[in-house]
């Protein structure tokens, strides 16, 4: 349960990070309310996730073994991160801070 709810934080980072880049330019030309564009962008991230996250979750599985406990360690460290550089208006990387965390979570 902790892992889905460190997971979740990760999303909610990843969002509050990257949102703007989707939905920012049809918001600012008023093509698109706020709301709309966010459902709509929401909708495709989740599609995308169940279409080809497969993929995603084998090179990150061939990076290092993961135990539930450091699933939940890297997900909790890499959302800090990008909740902390985003809420700082910092440009992050969440494919970055992910990595990081599992070769920190792999040198422990």
């Amino acid at each position: 349960m902790w892992t889905l709810i460190a997971g979740g934080f990760m999303g909610w980072a990843l969002g509050a990070n990257d949102a703007a880049n989707l939905i920012g330019p049809a918001v600012e030309s008023r093509a698109l309310r706020f709301w709309t564009a966010a459902v709509i962008a929401s909708g495709f991230v989740v599609l995308g996730a169940v279409m080809v996250g497969s993929r995603g979750f084998a090179t990150y599985g061939a990076i290092g073994t993961q135990t539930l406990v450091s699933s939940f360690i890297v997900m909790l460290s890499a959302g800090i991160t990008v909740a902390g550089m985003t809420f700082l208006g910092l440009p992050v990387s969440g494919t970055q801070a992910v990595v990081g965390a599992i070769i920190g979570a792999g040198l422990v």
